[in-house]
């Protein structure tokens, strides 16, 4: 019922689409690659292949959710010659290497001639997003190849190299090199157009590149043209994306952690001490330092978060399943209460709900309970663990 505590990470969530129809399924052609190239040369088509592996999770729910959509399954059986490999058996060991495969599921579109025209990594969770792969795949020009030539033969085009950075992110490769040159060819000034502000804001995250630089510099020019929350959110997030790549590293250590500190609150970021609360935050639950995380938040999070409603439910639920002193427990229960002034929501109305029991006050664990399971039927929510908390609050 509750989420983990967001935090502040940015995290993409990806939306699932529901009412599937599973009649039809792609079929994949089952021949050698040889015979596969002379089909696809004899019906001048372009082959779609898999690149998977036995153990690989995504590419087992693709297979079962995604391959098996009649529109998906009609639209490349029409178009494609679908082939699917097994990466480490066979062929697929050698297919790996002639098309460079290091992650799966992969997904190729391969030319009768052998040549990787179009290629994506993941298991993507909209329909559209196949389709889409396959008009990329079939539109001369358009494919991760064909970007991939004109960004070596110099073009430079803003519109393109937005093109070229999103084939780049989609095939699970850096964008950090192709984003310097392309930058180092533009002048100060032009940083601030349309253009460009849309790719700092979509691909640019190291704080030691000259453009993030200009953008802390110029960040009130920035906001005039665009908004002051787009601006601010940006840098926001490049500065605790720093802090969190740090907290993950392999050769973390708390000294370059605080140096790292040390040079965001010296940057004269206005939020530069929000920005490190919630990396520390980050920090704490990386590491499972609890205490700290629990005196950090006890003391500083109103400090940043007052009018969150998310962060605050988010914090307290985490407190809830976290702390056993009745202080932590206390403190949760406030959070939890602004939260639902703020935003009455299933969610923090749960959240309040738990820890009212944990605290002994069963009248009002009921209350809450009751108060969140109805929220949750007008948000055609799942019931269950509304209703068991109920049950069990009554009891």
């Amino acid at each position: 019922m509750n989420n983990k505590l967001p935090f502040i990470t940015v995290i993409l969530l990806s939306t699932f689409l529901t009412g599937f129809t599973q009649n039809r399924s792609i079929t994949f052609i089952e021949k050698p690659w040889s015979a596969l190239l002379s089909q696809a040369k004899d019906q001048k088509k372009m082959i779609f292949m898999d690149a998977y592996t036995t153990w690989c999770g995504p590419c087992k729910w693709m297979a079962a959710n995604m391959f098996t959509n009649d529109t998906i399954a009609d639209y490349y059986n029409k178009t494609f010659i679908c082939a699917h490999f097994d990466m480490e058996k066979g062929e697929g060991l050698q297919l790996a290497k002639t098309y460079q495969v290091r992650a799966y599921p992969t997904l190729l579109f391969i030319n009768p001639a052998g040549e990787m025209v179009h290629t994506r990594v993941g298991a993507p969770q909209k329909i559209r997003d196949y389709l889409e792969m396959g008009e990329i795949a079939l539109t001369p020009g358009e494919g991760f190849s064909a970007c991939v030539k004109k960004f070596q033969e110099g073009d430079r085009d803003p519109k393109f190299i937005m093109k070229y950075l999103e084939r780049l992110q989609g095939a699970y490769m850096p964008v950090n090199e192709p984003l310097k040159l392309y930058f180092s060819s533009q002048k100060e000034p032009d940083l601030l157009n349309r253009n460009n502000w849309e790719m700092i804001y979509q691909y640019v995250t190291d704080i030691d590149s000259p453009v993030f630089v200009y953008l802390l510099k110029h960040q009130k020019e920035y906001e005039k043209l665009y908004t002051a929350d787009s601006v601010n959110s940006k840098i926001f997030n490049v500065f605790l994306q720093s802090l969190s790549n740090m907290a993950r590293s392999r050769t973390f250590t708390i000294e370059n952690y605080n140096l790292l500190k040390q040079k965001i609150k010296a940057s004269g970021y206005m939020k530069a001490d929000m920005v490190i609360f919630a990396g520390d935050i980050n920090l704490y639950q990386m590491k499972s330092e609890e205490k700290k995380l629990l005196d950090l938040a006890y003391t500083d999070l109103e400090k940043y978060y007052a009018n969150d409603y998310i962060m605050l439910n988010g914090m307290a639920w985490k407190f809830f399943e976290m702390a056993t002193e009745i202080k932590y427990l206390e403190k949760a229960a406030g959070w939890a209460k602004k939260s639902i002034a703020l935003k009455s929501t299933s969610e923090n109305n749960d959240t309040y709900a738990n820890l009212m029991f944990k605290l002994g006050n069963k009248p009002d664990a009921v209350k809450y309970e009751k108060a969140a399971l109805e929220l949750a039927i007008k948000a055609n929510l799942d019931l269950k663990g509304y209703e068991e908390n109920l049950k069990k609050f009554q009891e």
